[in-house]
């Protein structure tokens, strides 16, 4: 008997040891308002009193709400006052609700001091909000031939599932064109999205209709944008061995990224508005700008300058024509081993060179012109025999014969010393036109231009032309061409007779 009575006040004790703190009841706290109806974004202000139920004052009292981790912003307030024994304290204290699902939620408002607490409960019912907004992303204004993409969004501000119709319709100056709707749901904070997607619209005002009917809310959102051509024009023109296109606005300022098309190859101008393309053959060539949907055409004869030569005596008889036709105002050079000079073509296409000035021999002919491509050939003069008969001028031809041999002077030994000169300067001659490469340089404005042609006789192969020159842009028409710091390296093979072009764009 005595055994259990011990065993009964030992159990006694050890409970009364290890009982928690919250036991004491040494400060109590009573919500004074426990039940609220709220929504998303909501602030709920709870009203309370702590009761100090101990035979001490107390103070810095802790009070604060505890609940659910997510969807709520919880306060925390201190009592600083004391507390007598059996006296109270009211107050409020708030929390937020964020979005959380509607529902029941049990919160606490807890009251500490120390290692003591007390609770009181509080319940919160959440109701369900359908909010919503839609929302439409596009440009105001789009260059006709570019594409649109419109962007589309339904932004759910519920906090709950928000399921119905999304739809949308495009109009084109008032007529619609397009019109699109389907079924579906948005979660809580989630975003619907689509697309609008026009290839090359057409030149119009376009209006976007955005509507949504989710949960029995109605909502909608209107955007416009134009589609709009530019007034664009264009200018092309050969000159310089170049067709020059130049797109511009009308204040005059040139257009980049404007599609030209020569002979099917397809160009994109420059900012400053221009496509330079190297022309090394004649023909027509044919050139088209799309100015924003609106084709341009124009047709561009290039010709090529042809040179008929014929000697008279001490004078070099010059003839400039483009086909048939005489072509006057042509600078005319004529260059030997005495050195050059130039002379200009007069109505009927023609020029007199003294042979004086130039030395005899061979002799290099070429003809230039802006407004065609030039031409150049080889020549070989021979010195006039000295006679004591008198000279009649010939008129130039139309069409100029080969060089006529003039009659040989009477002297065996001045006639073996003619023969010996001819014929080296024949062979000089010979040899330049058959056997060694020309190359011709030229510089117009801001381009630097090169022709090579091999020999007649002889193929080139691993010819190497370096130039020290700043160029930012090279092209050829054969071979490998590139920019090696301030230097235009140009590297090609050509077959007997062949002809190759370079250009570079100085910097």
């Amino acid at each position: 008997m005595r055994f259990r009575t011990l065993l009964v006040i030992l159990l006694i004790g050890m409970s009364l040891l290890f009982a928690p703190v919250k036991g004491d009841k040494l400060v109590s706290i009573q919500a004074l308002n426990n039940d609220f109806y709220a929504v998303p974004g909501d602030t709920i202000v709870v009203p309370y009193t702590v009761i100090n139920v101990g035979n001490e004052p107390i103070g810095n009292v802790t009070v604060y709400v505890v609940g659910p981790t997510t969807g709520f912003q919880y306060g925390i307030r201190v009592v600083r006052e004391p507390i007598p024994p059996g006296g109270t304290y009211n107050g409020t204290i708030t929390f937020t609700v964020l979005n959380p699902e509607p529902g029941k939620y049990i919160l606490k408002l807890v009251a500490k001091i120390g290692e003591v607490y007390s609770e009181a409960p509080i319940t919160v019912i959440v109701k369900p909000v359908i909010d919503y907004f839609p929302r439409i992303k596009v440009s105001k204004r789009y260059v006709y031939g570019e594409d649109v993409n419109v962007s589309l969004e339904v932004v759910s501000k519920a906090n709950t599932i928000i399921s119905g119709r999304i739809g949308y319709e495009v109009a084109l100056n008032g007529t619609v064109i397009r019109n699109v709707s389907s079924v579906t749901f948005v979660r809580p904070g989630g975003v619907w999205r689509g697309e609008i997607y026009l290839v090359k619209p057409s030149i119009g005002l376009y209006t976007v209709r955005l509507w949504a009917n989710m949960s029995g809310v109605y909502r909608e959102t209107l955007a416009t944008f134009e589609v709009y051509r530019r007034n664009l024009s264009c200018v092309a023109e050969f000159r310089n061995g170049a067709i020059h296109v130049f797109v511009s606005d009308p204040s005059g300022s040139g257009v980049g990224g404007v599609r030209v098309y020569i002979n099917g190859a397809e160009f994109i101008t420059r900012e400053d508005g221009t496509v330079t393309y190297l022309v090394t053959t004649p023909g027509v060539y044919n050139v088209v700008a799309d100015l924003d949907g609106r084709i341009v055409k124009e047709k561009i004869t290039v010709a090529q300058l042809a040179v008929d030569v014929a000697q008279r005596g001490n004078r070099l008889l010059i003839r400039v024509r483009a086909g048939e036709k005489p072509v006057p105002g042509i600078v005319v050079s004529v260059s030997g081993s005495e050195g050059s000079t130039y002379a200009v073509t007069n109505e009927s296409g023609s020029a007199v060179v003294n042979l004086n000035l130039t030395g005899y021999g061979p002799l290099m002919v070429s003809a230039e012109s802006e407004r065609y491509l030039g031409a150049r050939i080889t020549f070989t003069a021979t010195p006039p025999q000295t006679t004591t008969s008198t000279t009649t001028t010939t008129p130039v031809p139309s069409n100029i014969s080969p060089t006529q041999t003039p009659a040989s002077p009477k002297g065996g030994s001045l006639l073996g010393v003619i023969i010996i000169i001819s014929g080296f300067l024949l062979g000089a001659s010979v040899y330049l036109a058959f056997f060694s490469p020309i190359v011709q340089e030229e510089t117009i404005d801001r381009y630097y231009f090169v022709k090579v042609k091999a020999p007649r006789m002889r193929a080139m192969k691993g010819f190497r032309f370096e130039k020290p020159i700043t160029g930012v842009d090279v092209r050829a028409t054969k071979g490998r061409a590139r920019i090696e710091g301030n230097s235009v390296v140009w590297e090609l093979d050509l077959e007997p007779g062949e002809e190759a072009y370079l250009q570079v764009l100085l910097g």
